[in-house]
């Protein structure tokens, strides 16, 4: 790896960076992003030959430490603090209210801060870490200060007001008071670079850093009552450790929590169902009492419970000494937009699964026939000229649609029965083995420390509309089409198709998936 020192000069500004000279076009331009606001599709880098290629690798242009580039494109400073007030909803017309509530809004880029504008994007997915928030004290109760002391539970108050004014306001935000929460309880996120300018950082290290501080916070919060994090982020493993070198050790039994899934890639690893199967088993060195020294030993990890929400972290990046970087995996590793994971789970909780599942299966094929069968009848219906005849066939329709209905009564009726009493009760828990993909965090660059992260959000249905519901139910009508995404590139927001997320299974640098959230499958 080479890095050296360039300028860029734009609308009459110079910016001092580092780059790495095996990187392509594109990450240069997410760091210009990252620094001057504009978005790199907006961009035109001058170089010698013309203008810079996304796919042009920078050690090919002959660039030379401290050499001045000029780029091109509308202006997007960094931010400066808010000259006008917040516009709240209650402020709003009713036009206003509804175009503002039509898009999701984003989070400014503070500089480097792609990585946790993500996090915060994805963590905001799930309405019911909300609700845990709105519980905690108010803001100044505990002993922490914004600029001095401060403590996991400063970040998670942060935290809540962030979303409550990102609930409230119709812009995009600055979340300027938690980036500097963060950056005082976890001081490894302030680190910054020879000119002074704060380090990009991992997103999955913000991710899981922030899941801490609000696990600390919200159960010492309500210690009496386990924390979303504890209820609806977090499965629970049975290990067994076999000695490798003789079968006079006796087994080791154990339980562990978790509250990811790690997706280990290696040269055979295709699927990401082969990169949770390696995760589940692995090799270690300890002492044997029966062979008096260290020995090889088996850990095997098969999950007990299954939470509501499931986290997958793809294991794309290694620490590589030469270079003293996180380098990336660029292996293309394929995922599911629903996750079966009963095959991970052990015998008798696979047992109260696969029934259960097989049932919501069957009942999701109905409930596609039925919406098959509808808009047959209003094909039907729209080509008839006689009145006469569409009432004809009008009738002709509705007995069919009396038997779907009633097939999806029992059907329903038949899951609900099928469910374990046990996993009923526990409402934040997972009783069907299966997943819905509805979030995911990507990178594209080469390292961990470099590069540009994004979030991506499936939509909702809407209440009101044809299928929508409150909760996403599994073969409903508006999850026939094919769904729309919610992109969250800081602080723009737009809609991309489901075969864009796609495209994210790896194989380049370009975006690739690292965080992968699955929500459980309703019925």
């Amino acid at each position: 790896m080479t890095v050296i020192p360039l300028a860029v000069r734009h609308a009459g500004k110079k910016y001092d960076l580092e780059v790495d000279l095996d990187q392509t076009g594109e990450v240069l331009k997410f760091q210009l992003y990252s620094l001057t606001g504009v978005d790199p599709e907006r961009q035109k880098v001058l170089v010698k030959g013309g203008q810079l290629k996304d796919e042009t690798v920078l050690n090919t242009l002959g660039l030379k430490p401290n050499q001045t580039l000029m780029m091109l494109g509308t202006a997007g400073e960094l931010p400066k603090e808010p000259v006008a007030k917040m516009t709240f909803v209650e402020d709003l017309t009713d036009r206003e209210l509804a175009q503002a509530t039509k898009t999701p809004i984003g989070l400014v880029n503070l500089g480097n801060t792609c990585y946790l504008n993500s996090s915060l994007q994805c963590l905001r997915t799930m309405p019911e870490l909300e609700e845990d928030l709105s519980t905690l004290p108010p803001s100044g109760s505990s002993g922490g200060t914004l600029f001095g002391g401060s403590q996991p539970s400063d970040l998670a108050k942060r935290l809540r007001d962030l979303y409550r004014d990102m609930k409230n306001q119709t812009s995009a935000l600055q979340p300027l008071v938690f980036l500097n929460t963060l950056r005082m309880v976890y001081p490894q996120f302030a680190e910054q670079g020879e000119h002074g300018r704060y380090k990009q950082q991992d997103a999955e290290e913000a991710f899981t850093q922030i899941l801490s501080a609000l696990n600390q916070s919200l159960t010492a919060a309500h210690p009496t009552s386990p924390s979303f994090v504890d209820s609806y982020m977090s499965g629970e493993f049975a290990t067994t450790m076999t000695c490798a070198e003789t079968d006079a050790e006796p087994p080791i039994t154990g339980t562990e929590k978790f509250a990811k899934l790690a997706c280990h890639i290696t040269g055979e690893t295709n699927f990401l169902s082969d990169g949770l199967q390696k995760s589940l088993e692995e090799t270690i060195e300890k002492h044997s009492d029966v062979l008096g020294r260290d020995a090889a030993f088996t850990l095997k990890k098969r999950i007990t419970r299954l939470p509501k929400y499931l986290v997958v972290h793809f294991m794309r990046f290694y620490w590589r000494r030469d270079t003293q970087k996180k380098s990336k995996i660029l292996r293309k590793v394929q995922f599911p937009f629903e996750l079966d994971v009963t095959d991970l789970c052990e015998d008798e909780l696979k047992t109260k699964l696969v029934g259960v599942r097989d049932k919501v299966r069957d009942l999701r094929k109905a409930r596609e026939e039925k919406v098959r069968a509808a808009k047959r009848a209003r094909t039907v219906l729209t080509d008839t000229t006689s009145s006469s005849t569409a009432g004809e066939e009008a009738s002709v329709a509705t007995p069919v649609s009396s038997e779907l209905d009633a097939e999806i009564a029992r059907l329903e009726k038949e899951v609900e029965q099928a469910v374990d009493e046990e996993l009923k009760r526990d409402k934040t828990a997972n009783s069907t083995g299966l997943y819905e993909l509805v979030g995911v965090i990507s990178h594209s660059g080469k390292s961990a420390d470099s590069g540009h992260y994004q979030f991506w959000s499936k939509q909702e249905p809407v209440e009101g509309e044809e299928g929508g519901s409150g909760a996403l139910v599994v073969g409903a009508t508006k999850q026939k089409e094919e769904p729309k995404w919610w992109r969250f590139n800081d602080d723009k927001v737009t809609v991309v198709e489901q075969t864009k997320i796609e495209t994210m299974m790896g194989g380049g640098e370009s975006d690739s998936a690292l965080i992968l959230l699955y929500r459980s499958v309703g019925f």
